[in-house]
């Protein structure tokens, strides 16, 4: 039993130190071929974004998720009138230790409303960022 318990610490050591070996190695690249790899590399995305039809999938995606969009706003913005009306008139009714909770919750549905308001604003920068690259 002592056997397998010193192989065993042994052979985790050497694989410790084994694993350890290399790893103040360092290899150089010349920095003027770095840069030609890079622009290459650009230089091929660029052909293969100009082949692909990326623009005009991006266009149908906003035309035909617009009217979604304004559906689930609306709807939305009901949803948020409808909950902050509910906790209102619970806040009026409710002795002081369920308001302080109600309080909390109030963060939540704030925090919601403008994300939900705020949606148009998130997409477009969606849009920016992906038609962009």
């Amino acid at each position: 039993m002592k056997f397998t318990k010193k192989m065993i610490i042994i052979g985790l050591m050497a694989i410790f130190f084994l694993n350890f070996w290399n790893a103040n190695v360092a290899f150089a690249v010349k920095l003027e071929d770095l840069e030609t790899n890079a622009k290459d590399f650009t230089e091929i995305g660029k052909k293969e974004a100009e082949k692909s039809n990326l623009g005009t999938v991006l266009d149908s995606v906003t035309t035909n998720f617009q009217g979604l969009g304004q559906i689930l706003t609306m709807v939305g913005a009901g949803v948020i009138v409808a909950v902050i009306s509910y906790m209102g008139i619970k806040y009026l009714v409710s002795p002081p230790d369920k308001q302080a909770a109600l309080k909390q919750q109030l963060i939540g549905v704030v925090v919601a409303g403008i994300v939900i308001f705020g949606a148009y604003g998130i997409w477009s920068a969606i849009l920016g960022v992906v038609s962009h690259f």
